[in-house]
């Protein structure tokens, strides 16, 4: 074990800052800590030794929450001057999702170790190249917080279908409902999982938005993805280089919380998957009788299991979960269904430019 990684958190919002939950231990999904900072704090390789905030009320928000489990964090409301004198390893970028790219421009120059930064990368292409242009020069680790990627049962998932559970993938599909049902907001986790189950890359997306939002697009018009009112849910089909189909049904007046369910199709079996369970369909000539999948070892879930990933990038190197390029595949699949959409739901072939 090398020595203690020293990180910050730029932007204290819920899922910047939020503190611990009580006792915190192992196990899996949302019983680990469910924020950056508390991320830092859990995991035994890293230190939270700054955070950073343009608002001074949530500067002071995050010391009563925090004062009893931390003895010293400093604060800042300016990154820069975050960057310039903490000499950070590590950094989240927890900010709106249009502000991100500077951010880790100047943290990849001022000579972080790894960079973590909140899903989307980033609202244009142009930005999430900028972004990974800047990391690869740098030749540091970013990981983005596509959160399923290291969360039960999603990451077991993954796993069953690159291991051939199912067979080849041939279909992908996902409901996704509730308030939150929104392009960027939740939706980045949808076209994420999506992209990461079809086990292939995009080539083309159809698009119709959700009533209300007929002429939305063809860019996004961030606010940060507070306001479902500026962030419309989408009827999405997605057709990937290795004959895949995806068909995402997003609707914010279906019931629904978080993402899913998933039924992922292979030419030998199925799986269906939600936040809480997944059921393995495997044997065919049994007419695909089911098996819940359970937890077969111990993760590090959720945010707490990307940052456990990214000091093992760091200390010992290896293939990254979600990097910036994963990341814009789902950026990019995002935009061409606000350009389909735009332009009467016509097909729209990849790769795209920003419109």
């Amino acid at each position: 074990m090398g020595s203690t990684l020293r990180a910050g958190v730029v932007g204290l919002t819920g899922i910047g800052a939020r503190p611990p939950i009580p006792a915190p231990k192992h196990g899996w999904g949302i019983s680990m800590p469910h924020s950056h900072a508390s991320a830092y704090h859990f995991v035994e390789d890293t230190e939270l030794v700054a955070v950073c905030d343009l608002r001074q009320e949530a500067i002071d928000e995050f010391d009563v929450n925090w004062r009893s489990h931390v003895s010293e964090v400093n604060s800042y409301i300016d990154y820069r001057e975050m960057l310039d004198r903490e000499n950070l390893d590590l950094i989240s970028v927890v900010t709106s999702d249009h502000v991100h790219t500077q951010i880790v421009i100047d943290a990849a120059e001022a000579g972080v170790k790894g960079i973590v930064c909140e899903k989307p990368i980033a609202t244009t292409l142009a930005d999430a190249d900028r972004m990974i242009e800047a990391v690869e020069k740098a030749g540091i680790p970013m990981l983005i917080d596509h959160v399923y990627r290291w969360w039960f049962p999603w990451a077991d998932v993954g796993k069953l279908i690159d291991d051939g559970a199912i067979g080849d993938v041939v279909r992908v599909m996902c409901n996704q409902g509730g308030p939150r049902a929104m392009l960027f907001r939740n939706g980045t986790h949808v076209c994420d999982t999506i992209n990461w189950f079809s086990t292939g890359n995009p080539t083309a997306v159809y698009a119709v938005a959700e009533k209300g939002f007929e002429d939305y697009g063809p860019r996004y018009a961030s606010d940060g993805g507070h306001d479902p009112d500026t962030d419309p849910a989408l009827s999405i089909m997605i057709e990937y280089d290795n004959d895949v189909r995806a068909f995402w049904n997003a609707c914010k007046t279906m019931p629904g919380r978080y993402i899913g369910p998933f039924d992922i199709w292979g030419t030998e079996g199925r799986i269906h998957l939600t936040n809480d369970y997944a059921v393995l369909y495997d044997d065919p000539e049994e007419g695909l009788r089911g098996r819940e999948l359970t937890p077969t070892h111990y993760t590090q879930g959720h945010i707490a299991g990307l940052v456990t990933e990214l000091v093992g990038l760091i200390r010992d190197g290896g293939e990254p979960s979600c990097d910036g390029r994963q990341a814009r595949q789902a950026l990019e699949v995002l935009l061409a269904a606000l350009q389909s959409q735009a332009s009467g739901n016509v097909r729209v072939q990849l790769p795209i430019t920003d419109a």
